[in-house]
């Protein structure tokens, strides 16, 4: 199974996310909205660690959040 490149997984997050929400995101992860809009359309092809860390930490715990919420799926049966 390949890996999918951070930079790839970032910019899928964010465009399944929709531009409507870059403001809010960029409110909670702590970065520039104007750099979010850059890097998904292509004009930051190769930023820093440390300017995507906080996006990856937003996914994360949103992800979290949501494993959380989402109701116990019964084991299966025969197994």
């Amino acid at each position: 199974m390949a890996t999918e490149p951070i930079c790839d997984y970032l910019k899928r997050r964010l465009r399944e996310a929709g531009a409507a929400q870059f403001d809010e995101i960029a409110a909670a992860a702590n970065v520039k909205t104007s750099f979010i809009r850059k890097f998904v359309y292509g004009s930051r092809e190769n930023p820093r660690v440390q300017t995507i860390q906080p996006l990856l930490d937003y996914f994360s715990k949103l992800d979290a959040k949501r494993r959380r919420a989402a109701p116990a799926q019964p084991a299966e049966q025969g197994a």
